[in-house]
């Protein structure tokens, strides 16, 4: 697996915030629909944000957390 430049994990972060923040609102369905893919990133921010405050957090931490990401991408819409 690649390590990737910090710089370029900053601009993909900075980019989703962006984006992020151009919603207005999501009704129920849509959240409902978003929910397990928003639910995978949170998870893995809250492990870069643990590893930011620790240093604690560990590689094996970090996949489990983009795997889940892998699988609520690769959910079909819709189904929870």
């Amino acid at each position: 697996m690649a390590t990737i430049n910090p710089n370029q994990f900053s601009h993909a972060v900075q980019q989703a915030a962006a984006q992020l923040n151009a919603i207005d609102w999501l009704d129920q369905d849509a959240a409902r629909e978003l929910g397990p893919l928003a639910e995978a990133t949170a998870n893995l921010f809250m492990v870069l944000f643990y590893h930011a405050e620790t240093g604690l957090a560990t590689r094996e931490d970090f996949s489990h957390a983009r795997t889940a990401i892998q699988l609520a991408l690769h959910q079909p819409h819709g189904h929870n």
